[in-house]
């Protein structure tokens, strides 16, 4: 893992779920900025889901856009890449620091493809239309 949070800009023992989102949308040729907190994809431009809701006027999530999650938390302490949206009850993603099956975890053990729960979404930041910050 330290591997990728120095490809991403960051130091080895940092948080690094947002390293992996670095990591993977520069990867796929987006310019995005090397963000080391979770918290930081989320500003007033590039938000277009909040609380379990589309924000109005705003494109729907896609893939490339990037998912955050309050883990019972105020703030947004992790973020995840959006793989998939679709129209029913979950959306699938792929992590950092996280666990695989499904596993929502504090500290993960590595890099995982998971299917999320839309309702557990805290935020969702429009990444793949606008990766300028």
């Amino acid at each position: 893992m330290d591997a990728l949070v120095r490809e991403a800009g960051g130091q080895p023992g940092q948080a690094w779920c947002s390293w992996t989102v670095v990591a993977i949308l520069r990867r796929a040729g987006l310019p995005v900025p090397r963000f080391g907190r979770a918290l930081a994809w989320f500003d007033r431009v590039h938000t277009i889901w909040r609380n379990g809701q589309p924000v109005a006027g705003r494109p729907p999530p896609q893939p490339g856009d990037v998912l955050g999650f309050t883990w019972g938390q105020r703030a947004i302490c992790h973020a995840e890449t959006l793989l998939v949206w679709g129209s029913g009850p979950s959306c699938r993603a792929v992590g950092g620091n996280t666990g695989g099956g499904g596993a929502l975890q504090r500290e993960g053990e590595g890099v995982f493809e998971n299917w999320r729960l839309k309702r557990m979404v805290a935020a969702v930041a429009n990444v793949a239309d606008n990766p300028r910050y």
